[in-house]
């Protein structure tokens, strides 16, 4: 084992090596490690191979807030009948929304984007499911939406352009209060302060007859 770590004489090692490397924070020698874990432990096939693979190819995007559903009918947050309908969070990833149940506070609904504008990057509003997100508000029974995206450039980006779209709809949008630092995902914000920034979260526009809330 530790010529296939050093040499890689074995083309299946390294194809497998170089496919756990594109995984966040995974570097070659710890991809290494990895499969040579694997590679010891016959049995973890079952236990930990099986598993993600069955995820891969059974898990589809819910219908309704396009995050992930082992299904392919509604997600249980989208399915939940206790949480608030009125209330719609738009945010770039499932892993925000993950940071947002983590932060607690808020009970509402969910609107995956699957990505944020970036114009440097190539990324346009008509890649991502704006019109989809209209036609959600649109069909009426939402109040308010929440656009929680990460404070950097592409969050702001398409928080401008979707407040611009969402203003000509009879909907209150908001955004979280700023207390996160500049740069920062909302993964990597601590639960108390993404959960004070939604709680205490700012109205940007307010429909005629609404009054704007304290």
């Amino acid at each position: 084992m530790e010529e296939l770590e050093l040499g890689y004489n074995s083309q299946l090692f390294a194809r497998a090596v170089e496919a756990l490397m594109q995984l966040p924070g995974v570097g070659r020698k710890s991809a290494q490690r990895y499969m040579l874990h694997l590679l010891q432990r016959g049995e973890m096939h079952e236990r930990f191979v099986q598993p993600i693979a069955d995820c891969l190819t059974g898990m589809q995007h819910c219908p309704e807030c396009l995050g992930f559903s082992d299904t392919g009918v509604r997600c249980p947050t989208c399915a939940d009948e206790s949480r608030t309908n009125g209330q719609l969070c738009v945010v770039a990833d499932v892993r925000d929304q993950l940071a947002i149940e983590r932060a607690g506070g808020f009970n509402g609904k969910y609107f995956v984007l699957g990505g944020l504008i970036d114009p440097m990057g190539g990324i346009g509003p008509e890649q991502l499911p704006i019109a989809q997100l209209l036609q959600r508000v649109q069909d009426g029974g939402i109040d308010e939406v929440i656009l929680a995206f990460s404070v950097n450039m592409e969050g702001d980006t398409t928080t401008f352009y979707l407040r611009r779209k969402l203003e000509e709809l009879n909907v209150r949008i908001s955004v979280p209060a700023r207390g996160m630092p500049f740069g920062e995902t909302l993964e990597q914000t601590d639960e108390i302060t993404l959960g004070q920034a939604l709680r205490q979260r700012t109205s940007v526009h307010v429909p005629m007859g609404l009054a704007v809330e304290d």
